[in-house]
C-alpha cells in the first residue's frame, strides 16, 4: 500500500507532529492525522469429521503455490464471521458458520505492507470441496502430516486452534 503523499482531506502537505506518543503526519492545514492502520484479513480454520485440518494451494500472490489456511480480506460493509464464509465459500466451495474467535497477528506482507490476520474458526456441514479462483486445490489434510505453510501467522494460528481444543 502506498502511503498518503497528500492530505486526503484538504490536499495540503504533512508535517510529523507528536500525537499520543507517537511521531505521525499531521495536515499543516486541517489537522488531519494520519494513522496507518494494518489492512484487515480473516483466515478460516476448519476440520473434518476425521480432524484433518482444510488447507489450499494458493493460486495468487502472495506465496502463489503455497499451502495457507483459506481466507481473505474483509470488505468495508462486512464482519469478520461474513468475511470468513464468504472466503471459504470463494476458495472451497464450502458454507460455513462462524465459531470461536482463535487470535489475531499482525504481520508484514511484502504486496500489502502491514495486515492484522484475525484467525476464526468455522463449522461445515460437507465437505465437499470445488477450490475457487484463489486456490489451485483444497485438501483436509492430517494434522500430523501439514506440509510447509510459509504464512507465519497462519501456523501461528494453526498452534492457538490445536492447543484450545
Amino acid at each position: 500500500m502506498k502511503d498518503y503523499k497528500y492530505c486526503p482531506m484538504c490536499g495540503s502537505t504533512f508535517v510529523e507532529k507528536l500525537v499520543k506518543e507517537r511521531r505521525r503526519l499531521v495536515c499543516a492545514n486541517c489537522d488531519w492525522i494520519y494513522y496507518k492502520n494494518p489492512i484487515p484479513v480473516v483466515v478460516c480454520l476448519v476440520t473434518n469429521t476425521k480432524n484433518e485440518l482444510l488447507l489450499v494451494k494458493r493460486a495468487i500472490e502472495p506465496y502463489k503455490g503455497a499451502w495457507s489456511v483459506p481466507g481473505g480480506f474483509l470488505e468495508f460493509d462486512e464482519t469478520v464471521p461474513e468475511a470468513g464464509s464468504r472466503e471459504l465459500k470463494e476458495e472451497t466451495g464450502l458454507e460455513g458458520r462462524a465459531g470461536r474467535l482463535i487470535g489475531a497477528h499482525v504481520q508484514q506482507s511484502w504486496m500489502y505492507g502491514t495486515v492484522l490476520v484475525v484467525g476464526m474458526e468455522f463449522l461445515v456441514e460437507n465437505e465437499i470441496l470445488t477450490p475457487g479462483d484463489d486456490a489451485e486445490e483444497a485438501e483436509f489434510m492430517p494434522m500430523d502430516a501439514l506440509p510447509e505453510i510459509p504464512i507465519e501467522s497462519h501456523c501461528k494460528l494453526i498452534e492457538e486452534y490445536l492447543s484450545a481444543g
